[in-house]
């Protein structure tokens, strides 16, 4: 990046300003790189503007005692003025934080005391979920034992079941052996004379 007059300017007026000579070698070793020519033109423009300056100075010639009274004193009651308005400034930012902590602190409270509520009502919310939970478990237990009673229940219907055909196959058994006894009986009865 090429050098610009105002940079190597800058750099000579911060070396003066710090009471260290200006110097080609100086301000080239501040700026940390650039040409000897570049830098003899800027420094010779910089030299150049710094004499009328000073020169500007001298025609002018010493500030005059009244003068320099007057703005010694012009500049005690800016400086006054500038204090009385910061410190007043101060006192405003002051209350207004003081105003601000008080609403956050109250913000600060409700907040704290939704966050109890909702503990509070989270503990509730699980105590019930655990009681909830036992109750599913005993619901689940007594569904699982009133299974087992249908399907023992069950099993007896269809031994019942198998039973009471057994029987009525007996019975019909048993009703044949009647009818042919009774039709056997009558078929002596109407042999004997």
């Amino acid at each position: 990046m090429a050098l610009t007059r105002d940079d190597i300017w800058a750099v000579a007026d911060r070396l003066d300003a710090e009471g260290k000579a200006p110097t080609l070698a100086a301000v080239r070793k501040a700026l940390g790189s650039g040409s000897f020519t570049t830098i003899s033109e800027a420094m010779r423009e910089w030299h150049q503007r710094r004499k009328e300056r000073t020169d500007k100075a001298q025609e002018a010639g010493p500030v005059p005692p009244d003068l320099d009274e007057a703005v010694r004193r012009f500049a005690q009651e800016v400086w006054a003025k500038a204090t009385e308005i910061a410190k007043a400034e101060v006192v405003k930012l002051a209350h207004e934080y003081a105003e601000a902590r008080k609403e956050w602190d109250r913000e600060r409270q409700e907040l704290e005391a939704v966050a109890e509520d909702l503990s509070t009502a989270l503990e509730e919310c699980r105590a019930k979920s655990d009681e909830a939970g036992a109750a599913l478990a005993d619901l689940v237990r007594r569904h699982a034992e009133t299974e087992a009673i249908v399907l023992k229940l069950k099993e007896q219907v269809r031994e019942n079941e198998a039973r009471i055909e057994e029987l009525r196959q007996e019975n019909q058994r048993l009703h044949d052996l009647l009818r042919q006894m009774a039709s056997g009986r009558a078929e002596n009865d109407r042999r004997q004379p």
